[in-house]
């Protein structure tokens, strides 16, 4: 394997393709498109234009095109494991299959750093600032392109880009009727299914447009069985130099939860609740696989917390079955009924009307409303639990015991609404390329807790009843302005300069009281009022310069984004001073060469962070993880692509990113079990969950009809705190996977244009890995764990082994 991986290395620093890099998978257009489609596909590109890079800009970007996109949608993973294809992107599940809860970094920036929008309109929850992209299962299928930016890249609308930007494009209607009907199944009983179709041009104006697609899987995980979907319909009215689009996009999911993923650790069973371990063993709870190491080596289990408890006999040991895995039973109801599972239950509708106008060669303009509604809600078995989870004091059943903890079932959700419109403008002549935008949004949003199950009787009946028990309600407001102005100037024919100016002003409020509760020392528990009336205003300047020379180009840039910070940096900071808000400082450099055959670039990017967001390892006066700003913290590297076409069917393509991820003078405050805290400085230390090589390499085979495309990912060692530690840290892994694909042309009289068999084999080696985990780590000298040898759990989140997907797609 390490061979493999060198030789993918030497072949990205010395071999080229034009389709990796800055235009990965670029999009051709199709034979004998009229010119209807040609202005409807011009039309579309003055909406996003606000948004999408100039030509010649000075970032680091790649482009993928509506087939990979569409392709990609009918395999029921959600978008991100598609970007990690794309250099520097790592993506996770935490249902092991690659569907439902799933994240994404950029250059080992979380989802909250990472800009998202549709059509111009940004998808970030304004609260929580990230992508929820279980809520946009099969969206490829309603996309025509996507485009990446790594770093601050150019001024966009919503919140600020820390790690990249990605924007997404509806996909232009069809001026002909089509219709497409897609059914693929796979590993895990994983169903997804599906259609599209466009009426074409009706009366030479109008085209109407729908699609549905929805996935079914068993998961991984136990436990984690759920079914997403989206939908969307359009109406779309055209003329020379104007449309009008209404496009409602809608989705839902009703996914299991696994979020706790597979524990291990190396502490004593009697000293924390839940924590599955020995003081001599770390090990998988499904197989009871000793050592840390033989987790990887013989597969991390499907074990679900979420889902069912490990037995324990009369002297509170874990039972085990006759091959020394460990028996696990399902959570038992009051009733005698077994609890279902943990479910994450979301929908959300955005409508979108979109006009766009081009007034003559040199002006064109765009303008969208938007309006979304969401609503969502997870339900939670909680096993044993205390009573001041919920803020409760104990109380005292008819026979004078003491009640302190019982089952709970709680249920946590939210009801979201955002409207607002963005717009641009856009002038060209032979120099000057300039583009102005606002975007202006408005948030409404609730939060919510209750308790709708206790399992103990006296409880219950104290607690429910009248109903569910309310244990925490919030509001909040968040405006959102920003305005921007981009120009790009054409000195001469290979020289370009660039500019771009950002304003951007935020309002947040929040009221209401918290989801957790402050101990009061005396065995009651007060609410955690909230009243946060936050406003921040942020000047954003990027400049760049770009030569052009053949099949050359270089590049150099520097960009500024500030951040405010989230909800939870608020709330999970009980009494203590809010954040201060973050800056980016990003620096880059790049060359690309692309010729017919051959193509080669590299990207040099220094990200210089200021009062960054990082957990240090301090609880609040609520008991969460203190987020606190850290001064100087930085990420560097180079992210290289190359390609080659070896013959006219046959290709090679590589990106592999190589950074080092760090935070100077960072003090660390451990759990001390003998003395409550211990803060622990490091001059330098490496940023979590930051890996310093992310690679892919690609071999794609094509001949008439025929398909097959051989892709490779690694990713190197992932540190799950900030202290570099080994024993805290996901191991380097790897998977390899293979796409066949055959299209075959059908005789006009059968009513069918063509069908498409595809097959997807992931992980075709069967490796056994985790993508994803948390820590949690303490000092307890009495117990012989010093700060060398600390206690710790970590919860892995293992990805499935060896899965298949066959399908069939039928293009009429």
């Amino acid at each position: 394997m390490k061979t493999f991986y060198s030789l993918l290395f030497l072949l990205v620093c010395a071999t080229a393709n034009g389709n990796v890099g800055t235009d990965y998978l670029n999009e051709q257009k199709p034979n004998g498109e009229d010119n209807d489609s040609i202005n409807i596909q011009h039309l579309q590109e003055v909406v996003v234009k606000g948004i999408y890079l100039q030509a010649n800009a000075p970032f680091a970007v790649a482009n993928i095109k509506r087939e990979s996109l569409n392709e990609f949608g009918k395999s029921g993973k959600e978008l991100p494991f598609l970007f990690a294809q794309t250099p520097g992107i790592t993506a996770w599940s935490e249902n092991g299959t690659g569907m439902g809860t799933t994240h994404l970094r950029i250059r080992g920036a979380a989802g909250s750093r990472i800009n998202v929008t549709l059509d111009g309109i940004p998808l970030n929850s304004p609260e929580d600032q990230t992508v929820f992209w279980a809520n946009m299962n099969s969206y490829g299928t309603l996309l025509g392109n996507a485009q990446i930016q790594r770093g601050v890249g150019s001024s966009t609308n919503g919140d600020g880009a820390f790690g990249g930007t990605i924007s997404l494009s509806s996909k232009t209607p069809s001026t002909k009727p089509t219709g497409e009907l897609s059914v693929n199944y796979g590993s895990y009983n994983t169903l997804n299914w599906g259609g599209n179709f466009s009426t074409g041009l009706l009366w030479k104006k109008l085209i109407l447009d729908a699609a549905y697609h929805q996935t079914t899987t068993d998961g991984y995980m136990h436990g984690t069985k759920g079914r997403s979907g989206s939908y969307y319909a359009g109406l779309t009215w055209i003329d020379d130099k104007f449309t009008v689009r209404y496009k409602n996009f809608g989705n839902f999911e009703r996914t299991g939860q696994a979020w706790n993923g597979v524990t291990a650790g190396n502490g004593d069973l009697s000293l924390m609740d839940g924590n599955y371990c020995d003081e001599n063993w770390a090990y998988d709870q499904s197989t009871g696989i000793k050592t840390y190491k033989d987790i990887y080596e013989a597969g991390l289990g499907r074990y679900n917390d979420l889902y069912e408890r490990l037995v324990t006999d009369e002297n509170g040991l874990f039972v085990r079955n006759a091959d020394g895995s460990f028996v696990t039973e399902r959570y038992k109801m009051s009733d005698g009924t077994y609890w279902k599972k943990t479910t994450d239950n979301f929908r959300q509708n955005h409508n979108i009307l979109s006009a766009a106008v081009t007034f003559n060669r040199n002006w064109s303009a765009a303008a969208s409303l938007h309006y979304t509604h969401g609503y969502g809600y997870y339900d939670e078995f909680r096993y044993n639990n205390k009573l001041s989870k919920f803020g409760l004091s104990t109380i005292t059943d008819s026979e004078g015991n003491v009640i302190e903890r019982s089952d709970f079932v709680r249920e946590k959700g939210l009801t979201q609404d955002t409207y607002g419109i963005v717009a641009n403008t856009t002038y060209e002549n032979q120099h000057w390329n300039i583009v102005g935008g606002l975007s202006l949004q408005m948030f409404n949003g609730n939060h919510f807790g209750y308790i709708t199950y206790v399992g103990n009787e006296t409880l219950r009946n104290y607690l429910l009843s009248n109903g569910d028990y309310l244990y925490y309600n919030s509001d909040a407001d968040k405006f959102d302005a920003n305005y921007y102005v981009k120009a790009a100037y054409t000195i001469t024919p290979q020289w370009t300069v660039f500019g771009d100016i950002q304003y951007r002003h935020i309002g947040y409020k929040t009221d209401g009281y918290n989801d957790k509760f402050i101990d009061n020392g005396d065995n009651t528990f007060s609410k955690h009022y909230l009243n946060i009336d936050k406003k921040y205003d942020f000047f954003n300047p990027k400049a760049g310069v770009s030569y052009t020379n053949g099949n050359h180009r270089a590049y150099a840039s520097f960009a500024m984004s500030n951040r405010e910070p989230e909800r939870n940096n608020f709330t999970d900071n009980g009494n203590y001073p809010a954040p201060q808000h973050e800056q980016l400082l990003d620096y880059e450099v790049g060359y690309q060469y692309s010729s017919a055959d051959y193509s080669f670039s590299a990207n040099i990017y220094y990200m210089d962070y200021r009062n960054q967001f990082v957990q240090t390892g301090a609880k609040s006066d609520i008991g969460e993880p203190l987020t606190t700003n850290i001064k100087d913290s930085y990420r560097m590297g180079i992210e290289l692509a190359a390609g080659c076409n070896i013959t006219s069917w046959l290709s090679i393509e590589a990106n592999t990113a190589l950074s080092r991820n760090r935070i100077k003078n960072f003090d660390e405050v451990v759990i001390d079990w003998d003395n409550r805290t211990r803060t622990i400085h490091y001059n330098s230390s490496t940023l979590a969950f930051s890996p310093s090589v992310v690679s892919n390499g690609f071999i794609n085979a094509h001949y008439k009809g025929f398909k097959a495309v051989f892709h490779s990912h690694f990713v190197s060692r992932q540190y799950l705190d900030n202290t570099a530690n080994k024993d805290r840290s996901l191991p380097k892994y790897s998977t390899e996977n293979l796409s066949l694909s055959y299209t075959m042309k059908m005789k006009k009289n059968v009513g069918v244009r063509e069908a498409i068999f595809s097959l997807q084999w992931n992980n075709i080696l069967n490796h056994h890995y985790a993508a994803g985990g948390w820590v949690y780590s303490a000092i307890a000298e009495s117990l012989g764990h010093g700060n060398d040898n600390r206690y710790y759990q970590i919860g892995f989140i293992p990805m499935a082994g060896s899965t298949i997907m066959g399908g069939i797609t039928l293009r009429f």
